[in-house]
């Protein structure tokens, strides 16, 4: 026995960084990846669907092959029910949404024969009196006839919604034989 220090040495123990190529028969703990390989992993969920033929359009064994030729884009079993799933969850949520809303102009008095009524506005927004000579814009809103000039002068767009009147005032008959109906009442 010449001592441990006399053998020849046939591995390098001593380099610093082990990597894949200096490593040899010395596997202590996982190794660094190399940087400049990018590993990519495809995970086969479809087994009889030929995967060259899908990806490229052909196939080396042709006819021979024993997987089947189709590029078609098919959703799996799940991934339907997923997708179905989700459709169902969002319309709960927008019913949901639907029943917290609160309806404009409700909270009548119930007999079901209100429902012109609140249609007609009372008075005029401008002004907030009863309406004088009252006049309709095109997008379905009531004024006074001298509230609605007045404020044509200074502004060009309805008072209520800001779209453009262009000038245009009718007369509001519909409007005058409403509110003498609900007088007459």
């Amino acid at each position: 026995y010449t001592g441990r220090n006399n053998y020849t040495e046939y591995v390098n123990k001593r380099v610093q960084k082990v990597t894949q190529s200096n490593a040899g028969g010395l596997r202590a703990g996982p190794l660094k990846a190399q940087t400049h390989l990018r590993i990519s992993a495809r995970f086969d969920y479809q087994q009889d669907v030929c995967k060259d033929y899908k990806d490229s359009g052909n196939c080396g064994y042709g006819d021979s092959c024993i997987y089947m030729h189709d590029r078609g884009d098919y959703k799996a079993g799940w991934q339907l029910d997923k997708e179905w799933e989700e459709q169902q969850k969002q319309k709960k949520q927008e019913e949901d949404m639907q029943r917290f809303l609160i309806e404009q102009g409700g909270g009548g008095d119930g007999d079901g024969d209100g429902d012109d009524e609140d249609d007609v506005p009372d008075d005029c927004p401008i002004c907030h009196l009863a309406f004088k000579d009252p006049i309709v814009t095109r997008c379905k809103h009531y004024f006074c006839e001298s509230c609605a000039l007045k404020h044509f002068k200074t502004s060009q767009k309805c008072f209520e919604c800001q779209e453009p009147t262009g000038g245009s005032f009718a007369s509001a008959k519909e409007l005058k034989v409403k509110l003498a109906e609900k007088r007459e009442r």
